[in-house]
């Protein structure tokens, strides 16, 4: 009994630190390179001001298809210098899905691939969708998991 709870608690430990570890990792826009459906290099760094909002989702993922077409209707790719719409699925579903989106139509708008899960390094596991909101100083304002509605996004950039 006493290795068991020994171990949950190491468990427990481990992963408290981790989050923190990440937490520290993206609390400003952290250093990455993915690549672009274009197959070009997108480095971050690349993106010198704010507010940047990422999102990270599945293509095939209802909640994902919601929250990105909600955000593609609202006035966040015109408030935002940059929408980062990363996944990990094959480049023909991506593909298919933003083009349905007319994604083109909007020059803040990036989509990535991160086939090699980069992402997922830097920024933790976390649920699909995941939205991360980056103010004008490139500091990270707010995480939000799972599907968020575009007042809600709005209102975290409004608030700091």
């Amino acid at each position: 009994m006493v290795l068991f709870v020994s171990s949950l608690v190491i468990g427990i430990n481990k992963k408290l630190r981790d989050h923190k570890l990440v937490a520290e990792k993206i609390a400003k826009l952290p250093a990455f390179s993915l690549m672009t459906l274009n197959k070009r290099i997108y480095n971050s760094t690349d993106t010198k001001n704010g507010p940047v909002l990422i999102v990270h989702y599945h293509p095939e993922c209802d909640h994902c298809q919601y929250e990105i077409s909600e955000i593609l209707k609202s006035k966040i790719p015109f408030v935002f210098s940059s929408v980062i719409l990363v996944s990990s699925a094959h480049p023909d579903s991506i593909k298919s899905f933003l083009s349905n989106l007319n994604v083109k139509d909007y020059s803040t708008v990036i989509p990535l691939l991160d086939t090699s899960y980069k992402f997922e390094e830097i920024f933790g596991r976390g649920t699909i969708p995941s939205t991360y909101i980056y103010n004008r100083n490139l500091t990270l304002v707010k995480v939000l998991q799972g599907e968020v509605k575009t007042e809600t996004i709005l209102k975290y950039l409004q608030e700091k």
